[in-house]
């Protein structure tokens, strides 16, 4: 706790070693703690998308103790995290549930921090500088009463700050200078670097920029000395401004440089895209028992499973590939195993995109491999017995069929979780693909495909959204193939408001849905089209065609 401000890396590195001895003890709430712990590290590295991984961890530990002092903190901790990802409703939830804890035990000084923070979301996010204001003299009155100088530092200076944005620059500078005083007394390196750069902004806003980069500079020294790059890159950002106003070019490239190198490898896209999944994640873990992918991958095993099945049966009943049956057993356990252990250490290290690739790579080489030697088993079988018994020969015909289907599903399931997002173009060209086939087993019956041109580009779908997209268009096109007697079919992908609208129309024989028992393939599509945000809608009358429609959200 001494240097947790301070020192990240050293902060990590004990939490970790603190946390095997808690879990050695069965320790929930030290075992919770030091998770927050590398979280908040995590944070001050700007590994934000880490952090949020060892924060929702420490949630679920410490929530069943109804420890109020460490959740609290958690709590805290998670709020400021989502202040900096600017998801102020989200930021404000987890404040609120802090201050009701701390206000239930009367712990003035959670009171008093939870006033502070909350209200800077107030003034940054809704401009409510009144709500703040507020918040901030609250929280000055209880560090008084507690004669807390850490305390009182932090609320001067949220009160200067807040002041500066009201353009009450006297009380501003009055505000920032007594908390600087009492933190540069206390030799609080981090709440120091704080107040240089809110000075460095107040200086800025009175058109004093040299004044301004001296102070942003005693920031950016203490920044790096506690190896913060978060006020790094923010100082860099606000120097580069004043030497522009200088009119020292020069300078301000440095800085913008700098700025950079630290952008690049803080916030990014990708990173706050992660946070979201793993918030998520986390989040719906009490109503859904695995996430989207996890339960992808189960599918995948069911059909993998189904087919070593179908497998183990045609070898029982040809004793000469008695011995390739054992080898594909023992292939399985040791995948299986590879695949636990492999999902394990990919949890533990956070890295979600990685899992999907390795994923997708066992499915392709191993399982893939072993569905095609199925099929080239099957057809050595085939010809053995070809002229001996024609009832086993059907049966070995049909599951070569269900096999080769597999391993089409099995390659567009790939498809999809070898991707972080498909986008438009990629669905095109995967329908188009699989029109192309179909022309080839029906080719007297037209299939077209159009996409409305208002469509941009980039427009993109997850990996799960991608293959329900998919899977029901090849359904739908399918029934129309082999039961609607129809001469044309159309694919159609349009745009209404800020919806994708998929619809594959036939002008075949029609049919009255409630005369006709709902098959699986109906009722599939209908469960992705829920998953995807939006009815199925099913038209169709007879003589008249058939219409099915869903759109993605």
């Amino acid at each position: 706790m001494k240097i947790y401000n301070t020192k990240s890396d050293e902060t990590i590195t004990l939490a970790r070693f603190g946390y095997d001895l808690a879990n050695q003890k069965n320790d929930k709430v030290n075992r919770g703690n030091f998770l927050r712990l590398i979280g908040l590290s995590m944070m001050k590295k700007g590994h934000i998308d880490s952090a949020s991984v060892y924060y929702y961890k420490a949630l679920k530990e410490l929530e069943p103790t109804k420890n109020t002092e460490k959740l609290g903190l958690l709590y805290d901790d998670m709020a400021r995290m989502y202040r900096k990802l600017k998801q102020s409703k989200r930021s404000l939830e987890f404040y609120d549930k802090a201050l009701k804890l701390y206000e239930a035990e009367n712990n003035l000084e959670g009171i008093a921090r939870i006033n502070n923070e909350s209200g800077a979301v107030f003034r940054d996010d809704f401009s409510d500088y009144k709500t703040a204001n507020e918040r901030f003299e609250k929280s000055l009155r209880i560090q008084r009463q507690r004669n807390d100088s850490v305390g009182i530092g932090y609320a001067l200076e949220f009160l200067g700050y807040n002041q500066l944005l009201i353009k009450d620059y006297k009380k501003s500078e009055s505000y920032l200078m007594e908390a600087l005083a009492i933190r540069e007394k206390l030799k609080d390196d981090f709440a120091t670097m704080l107040n240089y750069t809110a000075l460095g902004e107040y200086y800025n806003q009175t058109k004093q920029p040299k004044k301004s980069n001296e102070y942003f500079e005693k920031s950016n020294a203490l920044a790096e000395k506690i190896k913060y790059p978060d006020i790094q890159k923010y100082n860099y950002e606000n120097i580069m401004h004043n030497y522009e106003i200088l009119g020292d070019y020069e300078k301000a490239y440095q800085n913008l440089k700098a700025f950079n190198v630290l952008n690049d490898s803080l916030y990014n896209t990708k990173r706050l895209k992660d946070v979201e999944e793993i918030s998520t994640k986390y989040e719906t873990a009490e109503k859904e028992k695995q996430i989207a992918e996890k339960e992808l991958a189960l599918k995948i095993r069911n059909q993998w499973i189904f087919g070593l099945v179908a497998l183990a049966v045609i070898i029982g009943l040809i004793g000469f590939l008695l011995y390739k049956q054992q080898i594909l057993k023992n292939i399985k356990q040791q995948k299986d195993n590879e695949l636990k252990l492999a999902l394990e250490k990919i949890e533990s290290q956070n890295k979600l995109q990685e899992q999907r690739l390795s994923i997708s790579r066992d499915l392709h080489d191993n399982i893939g491999a072993q569905l095609s030697f199925i099929v080239s088993a099957i057809d050595t079988i085939k010809y053995y017995v070809a002229d001996k018994n024609e009832q086993l020969t059907g049966r070995l015909s049909n599951v070569g069929v269900f096999a080769k289907e597999t391993i089409q599903e099995l390659r567009d399931t790939i498809w999809a979780m070898n991707k972080s997002g498909i986008t438009i173009k990629d669905l095109q060209s995967r329908i188009a693909n699989f029109i192309e086939k179909a022309k080839h087993s029906y080719p007297n019956i037209r299939i077209s495909l159009v996409t409305d041109k208002n469509i941009p580009d980039d427009t993109a779908f997850t990996g799960l959204q991608g293959l329900n997209i998919f899977r029901i268009v090849q359904e739908a096109t399918n029934n129309a193939l082999k039961y609607a007697q129809a001469e044309r079919i159309e694919i159609r992908i349009s745009k209404e408001d800020d919806n994708i609208h998929f619809q594959i129309t036939d002008n075949g024989k029609g049919f009255v849905e409630k005369e006709v028992e709902a098959s699986n393939g109906l009722l599939n599509m209908r469960k992705r089209a829920s998953e995807l945000g939006e009815e199925l809608l099913l038209r169709s009358e007879p003589d008249k065609g058939t219409s099915v429609s869903f759109g993605v959200k």
